[in-house]
């Protein structure tokens, strides 16, 4: 959804030609008031301001900039521009949220991912140390063994996610785990 905050005579023209060329639905604040009551009771994808109207309202962008929550801020000039091309900013102003939030998914992914290799690096490790144990009962053996396979099932779909969706830093490979058996005591 797009709000469109502007005192202008042309807002419903402007709005009517944002929402044929982003297929959203748009609605139109004509004061201050009326758009924080829009942002607080709706999520909106972009917030399309007047530069018009924020001359006016002095702090009004600001406050409005407070209230809008994630929507992506599209500065416009009614007096100035047409429809088409308040509408083409607009496009251009959910093409860049896109942008955004991928990007932002993606970072997400690869901190969680790296906080993850650590800790499976951590489990095989010590898995592997604890199968290495001449005192170690085969009841006690199987179940480690069954934790170490969990966590290389874990490691190599970590490695499998991260060659699926390549980064510009390169991936701190994870060490070579060798299949453990438990011992016969």
């Amino acid at each position: 959804m797009v709000i469109l905050v502007t005192s202008s005579s042309r807002a419903k023209e402007c709005a009517a030609a944002i929402e044929q060329m982003t297929h959203r639905k748009t609605q139109v604040a004509t004061s201050l008031a009326r758009a924080v009551d829009f942002l607080q009771t709706h999520d909106y994808d972009v917030l399309v301001l007047d530069e018009s109207f924020h001359q006016t309202e002095v702090s009004a962008a600001n406050l409005l900039l407070d209230h809008a929550g994630p929507a992506m801020p599209v500065y416009v000039n009614l007096a100035l521009h047409g429809a088409e091309r308040v509408a083409r900013e607009v496009q251009t102003g959910l093409l860049r949220l896109v942008r955004e939030k991928l990007a932002a998914m993606q970072s997400a992914e690869n901190v969680l991912r790296n906080e993850l290799r650590g800790d499976v690096t951590g489990i095989l490790l010590n898995s592997e140390l604890a199968l290495r144990e001449p005192s170690l009962s085969e009841g006690i053996a199987e179940r480690i063994h069954v934790l170490h396979e969990l966590a290389e099932n874990m490691r190599l779909k970590l490695e499998g996610a991260s060659a699926a969706a390549p980064t510009e830093h390169a991936q701190a490979p994870f060490l070579g785990t060798r299949e453990f058996r438990p011992r016969a005591h």
